[in-house]
């Protein structure tokens, strides 16, 4: 529905759209926040009525006697505008289940506090279920609040035992497996990548103010890494390949792809290959695999999905994608060679190294190039199974979506969790 919207400009600055449309309002029960951003999540609830909301459109429906109400109300209770109309916009339509990726639940000052939208939600809508889903690892320590709430959908076994102690907030852990992985399953299909590399280097790589300080332990840790990774290239003579961030920006005037590249240019000269990171899989294999559509005007790239696949070993320091690739069976390097151990890959075995010397990495590396592939799926079966979900039969779109009909037909937690993973008993 078409409309008519008028813009004003309040005195705190804030821009807001406001709209004689009530159509939002309509259909609010599942609200995908943020759903513009989030293509798996649309994908997976194709079939289950929704409605997208972002925090940043602030809405006012003028039309709505009932919005306006709530919204004096909330506008009173938090004093701020933008959470006045998100609340009102979540009261309104009467919304039942929240769904979101974990890393757009963003942090804001409310009040004399720093709080996070769905701790927000908590505060003031307790009968809303929110469904937070992993995005990546874990990498906080905190201390275990006092109040939890949610759930929160996670790629394996391991993040619903874990987690928990991290200091997370959410009260309820279900196994569904990562959406993204999945997704490069399905659209690889058959085709098995060719081992082109010897090394695959996992990327992480950004500004300062990603890393920290200059001699943060997690920047000196990856630094000595690469110094190991020149050294053995140089040695053994291997082939490099470089899995590095899709979509970098340019911050403070710096660019962030140029800075990524000539970070290993500066180390391992012409030697090393880049994908082409505009193509899905980053030029590795054919486009035609991929059905043609934008889900939300998202495209869909899986460059260092690909690369992994066609390397020999794939290593970094740490990241989530060193666990996707540790799931589909790759060989992989996890090496952390900082004293913080929060940066420790989270199982143990041959695929994972801590402080080492040299002499020890390159022991490590050896071991695992020369290791027989069905030799190290014996071995490592177990510890990525426990780590990464994945099954064919029940792949983690339908178990979330299974979730996320569940809390909207009993608003139970538990009985969700139990209607998940009923299929594999």
């Amino acid at each position: 529905m078409n409309s008519e919207q008028l813009e004003i400009h309040c005195q705190s600055a804030v821009k807001i759209s406001w709209t004689i449309s009530k159509s939002l309002l309509r259909n609010g029960t599942l609200i995908v926040w943020r759903g513009n951003k989030s293509p798996h999540l649309i994908r997976a609830l194709s079939d289950v009525s929704k409605s997208i909301y972002d925090p940043k459109q602030r809405r006012f429906f003028l039309s709505s006697p009932v919005f306006i109400f709530w919204f004096g109300y909330f506008l009173i209770s938090t004093r701020g505008l933008q959470q006045s109309l998100v609340l009102a916009f979540l009261k309104s339509a009467r919304t039942r289940v929240i769904i979101l990726m974990e890393n757009y639940d963003k942090k804001f000052q409310s009040k004399a506090e720093e709080t996070t939208w769905m701790r927000l939600v908590e505060s003031y809508l307790v009968d809303i279920q929110v469904v937070k889903v992993q995005h990546g690892q874990e990498l906080r320590r905190q201390v275990v609040p006092e109040r939890k709430f949610g759930t929160l959908a996670v790629w394996g076994q391991y993040s619903a035992d874990s987690f928990p102690t991290f200091g997370r907030s959410e009260a309820h852990y279900v196994v569904t497996g990562p959406l993204q992985d999945s997704r490069y399953r399905q659209l690889r299909g058959n085709t098995v990548p060719q081992k082109i590399w010897d090394i695959c280097i996992i990327s992480t790589v950004k500004s300062e103010e990603w890393w920290g300080p200059a001699v943060s332990q997690r920047r000196q840790g990856y630094d000595l890494l690469m110094k190991y990774l020149v050294d053995l290239v140089d040695e053994l003579g291997l082939s490099v390949a470089i899995a590095t961030t899709v979509d970098r920006f340019t911050i403070d005037g710096e660019n962030q792809a140029e800075l990524e590249r000539r970070y290993f240019e500066d180390r391992f000269g012409s030697r090393c290959f880049f994908p082409d990171s505009s193509e899905t899989f980053g030029g590795l294999m054919p486009d035609l695999l991929v059905e043609r559509e934008k889900v939300a005007g998202v495209k869909e790239r899986y460059a260092t999905y690909a690369l992994s696949d066609s390397s020999g070993v794939t290593i970094g320091a740490t990241g989530s994608s060193l666990w996707e690739s540790f799931g589909r069976g790759n060989k992989i390097l996890a090496v952390n060679l900082s004293p913080n151990s929060a940066l420790n890959f989270p199982i143990s075995g041959p695929w994972a190294l801590g402080e080492a010397t040299y002499e020890e990495f390159r022991k490590a590396y050896c071991d695992l190039a020369s290791m027989e592939e069905g030799e190290f799926e014996r071995i490592s079966r177990g510890a990525r199974n426990h780590l990464i979900y994945y099954d064919d039969r029940d792949r983690p779109e339908n178990r979330l979506n299974r979730l996320v009909r569940a809390l909207l037909n009993h608003g139970d937690p538990l009985r969700a969790k139990d209607e998940v993973e009923r299929v594999n008993r």
